[in-house]
């Protein structure tokens, strides 16, 4: 075999580890155990388009778009919500694998290989690839189309386009439009775009389920665009900084990118896309740092090529024994659950107070009560998630509480007809007086 091709594999091998590494310990991440209760309804539900988050908490979930969270509810169906995170962490592999594919193109083999691994050691790639968010799919499709666009196949990146807008909107469009802008005296550029945005246009047009366009396009999309959200961050250089502070360790090949692309014709069309990409994301008055890693795998590929340009006098044999190296030294550490020190410490509901928690049936309704509001909500989003409870904000303790289990923080005080049955964490679990349990 081919060392070029060793190392290809070995460089996939390095990705799948890191982006399994993560696994070895617990992970409390808001997105995705929001994101694992509505898909987790869709199955339930045999829905396909009816999103629906909590009775309490957006019970017509309009947040997103269904077609991301399809991937997680066909996984339950077949194999369980342990499935999830394989099938994302696939899909993101898959992304890593098409960016190689890209810069491959572009410089060669070997800019294939140093794509691979500058993308896949990526933090924000790895650590966050292999759990249910909808950056997997979207930067699969996503950089698929600008792949399929950049080699002039313009059908095919019309097809990876719409899917990819169907996941995030104008985020998954985005790609592909740039490379259209750059490749614009091609006839077919303007038709695949439009092709892109057409499934989307319907599927707001027919509104199926109702709501996606209040919901979405003018609640989300036009919102964010406009300021009309509170959250996010208003900066217009924001998606730059994202950039600088989290494309790593290749950020310092795209600064040899812009100094070899004087010399090197073949790299412009990339990183012009790059370029326009980032220019676009600084746009919205309302952004967020994972909408800046639609651009990541583009990145990758140019740093790639960059870094590829810099190992020329290495032997192709010594190239492929680094990455064989590389992949032994990731299985390992993935092995050994070393991935898990980059995770925050684990939930108090899944540690000290699991053993009470496992004795509340699911889909069983709770109070959560807290002096802070960010510290209930996110009580309550890990309490639907892991334990598949139906938990509600409330503000006080009250006997009128439509449950017979509450959650109270501490420093909240716990009155009759409530008596705390386990506590840890700064938490403690309640449960109503039976005397008054049936009178409600």
């Amino acid at each position: 075999m081919r060392p070029e091709r060793i190392a290809r594999a070995a460089a996939l091998i390095v990705c799948a580890a890191l982006l399994a590494a993560p696994w070895g310990g617990h992970v409390d991440d808001f997105d995705a155990q929001i994101h694992t209760v509505v898909a987790r309804n869709l199955a339930r539900d045999h829905s396909w388009v009816d999103l629906r988050y909590l009775p309490t908490f957006d019970p017509v979930f309009r947040d997103h778009l269904p077609f991301g969270f399809w991937p997680a509810a066909a996984a339950i169906r077949v194999a369980g919500e342990r499935a999830i995170n394989p099938v994302y962490a696939l899909m993101m592999l898959g992304a890593i694998g098409v960016s190689g594919a890209i810069a491959r193109r572009v410089g060669g083999a070997w800019a294939g290989v140093a794509a691979i691994l500058l993308l896949g050691t990526c933090e924000s790639i790895w650590q966050y690839g292999g759990r249910l968010l909808l950056e997997p799919p979207l930067l699969l499709f996503a950089t698929a189309a600008a792949g399929a666009a950049l080699a002039g196949r313009w059908g095919v990146a019309g097809v990876f386009g719409a899917v990819a807008t169907l996941i995030k909107g104008p985020f998954g469009l985005l790609p592909l439009l740039c490379v259209a802008i750059v490749r614009w005296r091609e006839r077919r550029a303007a038709l695949a775009v439009l092709g892109a945005m057409v499934p989307l246009a319907v599927f707001l047009a027919i509104d199926p389920g109702g709501g996606w366009r209040t919901g979405y396009l003018h609640g989300q999309l036009l919102a964010s665009a406009s300021g009309g959200r509170g959250a996010g961050v208003g900066a217009w250089w924001f998606p730059l900084a994202v950039v600088v502070r989290r494309f790593w360790p290749g950020f310092p090949f795209l600064i040899v990118a812009l100094w070899q692309a004087r010399r090197n014709a073949a790299i412009r069309p990339l990183l012009y896309t790059c370029a326009l990409v980032l220019a676009a994301l600084c746009l919205p008055q309302r952004k967020w740092g994972n909408h800046s890693y639609v651009v990541f795998p583009l990145l990758g590929a140019l740093a790639g090529v960059a870094a590829s340009a810099l190992l020329e006098r290495a032997s192709g044999r010594a190239k492929a024994a680094g990455a064989a190296a590389l992949a032994v030294a990731a299985v390992a550490v993935s092995a050994s659950g070393l991935g898990a020190r980059v995770l925050r410490p684990p939930c108090p509901f899944s540690t000290v107070l699991v053993d009470a928690l496992r004795r509340v049936p699911g889909q069983t309704p709770l109070a959560v009560v807290a002096g802070d509001r960010a510290t209930a909500a996110a009580a309550v989003v890990a309490l639907a998630a892991e334990r598949d409870l139906l938990p509600s904000l409330e503000t006080s303790v009250s006997s009128r509480f439509a449950s017979t289990f509450a959650l109270i923080h501490e420093g909240v005080a716990l009155e009759p007809p409530w008596h705390p049955i386990a506590g840890g964490g700064g938490w403690i679990l309640a449960e109503r007086a039976a005397s008054t349990s049936s009178a409600r």
